[in-house]
Formats: C-alpha cells, sequence, structure tokens
C-alpha cells in the first residue's frame, strides 16, 4: 500500500526534476531543450493526480506538493528561459526582466487562488489559466521560434504572450480540465476523437502545430466567455420580447 501511495509523488518529484534541468539548460544556453523539459514535466503534473486518485491515494501532503513543485517547474523554469531567450536577441534586458516577473507573480498568485478554491481532489473547470498550460504556451513559443518562425516583431511578439498568459492565469476565465477518457456518450467519444487527431498532428508536426494549440487552448477561456455573453444576452432578449 505504502509502494503505491508513494508511485504519484514520484511522478511529482520527477516533475520538479525536469523544471530543474530546464533551469540548467537555459542558462546554459540551450533553449529548446529547456523548452521541451517543461513540456514534460506538464505532462507529468497532469498525471500525477490522476494516479493519486487511480490508486485511491489522494493526500493534502500531496496537493501541497504538487502546487511547491509546479512553482518551480512552471513558473521560475518559463520565467528563466524566456530572460534567455531576450537576451539572446540582443534586447535592453530590464523591460523582458520586468515580463518574465510578471509571468512568475502571476503564476504564484494563480496557485494561491487554486489552492484555497479546491474543495476535496476533484477539480471541476478551472478558474484562470492554469499555470502549466501558461508555462507550456511559453516553451511552445521558444521551440516555434528557434526551428519554424523568425521576424523582427519576434521580441514584441514575446513579452506580448508572456504579459497576456500573465494577465489570462489571474483573470476569471473558466478553462476545462483535460478531458476524460469515456466513451459513455456522444460528445465524449467527440472529444476522445479529437484528441486523438491533435496528438497525430503532434507526432509529425510537431514544431509547427504545437504552439497554435497551446496558444488555442490560453485564448479558449476568452472565447468560451465571449461566447456566453452573447448567448446570455440573445436568451435575455427573447425573454424580454415574451
Amino acid at each position: 500500500m505504502r509502494a503505491r501511495s508513494a508511485v504519484p509523488s514520484l511522478v511529482t518529484i520527477c516533475s520538479l526534476f525536469c523544471g530543474f534541468l530546464s533551469i540548467f539548460y537555459s542558462v546554459n544556453g540551450k533553449l529548446v531543450p529547456a523548452a521541451w523539459l517543461i513540456v514534460i514535466a506538464g505532462f507529468m503534473d497532469a498525471f500525477d493526480g490522476k494516479l493519486a486518485r487511480l490508486f485511491d491515494t489522494p493526500s493534502n501532503f500531496g496537493g501541497q506538493f504538487d502546487s511547491i513543485v509546479d512553482i518551480c517547474s512552471f513558473g521560475v523554469s518559463p520565467a528563466v528561459l524566456m530572460l534567455h531567450y531576450y537576451a539572446n536577441l540582443g534586447t535592453v534586458l530590464w523591460i523582458p526582466f520586468s515580463a518574465c516577473f510578471l509571468f512568475l507573480l502571476c503564476g504564484s498568485l494563480r496557485l494561491a487562488r487554486f489552492n484555497i478554491q479546491l474543495k476535496g481532489f476533484e477539480k471541476g473547470n478551472f478558474t484562470g489559466l492554469p499555470i502549466p498550460s501558461a508555462a507550456g504556451a511559453l516553451a511552445a513559443y521558444v521551440v516555434f521560434t528557434q526551428g519554424v518562425w523568425s521576424s523582427e516583431h519576434e521580441l514584441r511578439v514575446a513579452i506580448s504572450l508572456c504579459a497576456m498568459l500573465s494577465f489570462l492565469m489571474i483573470s476569471t476565465f473558466e478553462y476545462e480540465v483535460f478531458p476524460k477518457l469515456s466513451l459513455e456518450t456522444t460528445k465524449d467519444r467527440l472529444k476522445l476523437l479529437a484528441m486523438l487527431s491533435v496528438i497525430v498532428i503532434m507526432v509529425f508536426y510537431t514544431d509547427e502545430f504545437f504552439f497554435p494549440l497551446a496558444l488555442g487552448y490560453a485564448l479558449s477561456g476568452v472565447a468560451r466567455w465571449l461566447f456566453n455573453l452573447v448567448t446570455d444576452r440573445e436568451v435575455a432578449d427573447i425573454r424580454n420580447e415574451l
């Protein structure tokens, strides 16, 4: 039983190791490996809680440990990655330094809010962009610019992206959790089909597709809010007409 309960924590430790190693690679100028380590840490973070529930061993300790690890793997690591990315572009560092610190600050606030709002161990929709998704978007951007896209506006785009993700983390926009692997309803089957399609495309066009996908998820909360705003107004207008 003890061995089973230790598995989720071991996965969380692996996530912490990836975040720490990412910092090491960033400092040494190996930005693409550093970015992919953040992504790997994100996958581990997505499954440590699921493993705890699978083994029926969720605990408050595991939840707190996971949040502390998230600060390193998805707060400090992407901030350091972007700081060295900006330095490679030969820019004045105080502006990108401020953007990187803003990302770290908003990520910390996002985690603190999540911890006080979480009830039990089952997660509903997220309020605000989850910090692993924000970190993954920055990592995907670095991979995208190093292998696919380059422009004279690259610095402005990077700083704007960092600021936008910071705002989305502390926003009240709702984001869906990772879809459950179920075939019970048509909606579940469509979600599973969409997820498998994304995985196939990612395998063949990783560098090209990963950043648009990560950016799309980051903006999905805004799109969902706008959709609900429009539909709620339409319903209200119909009621007023009646």
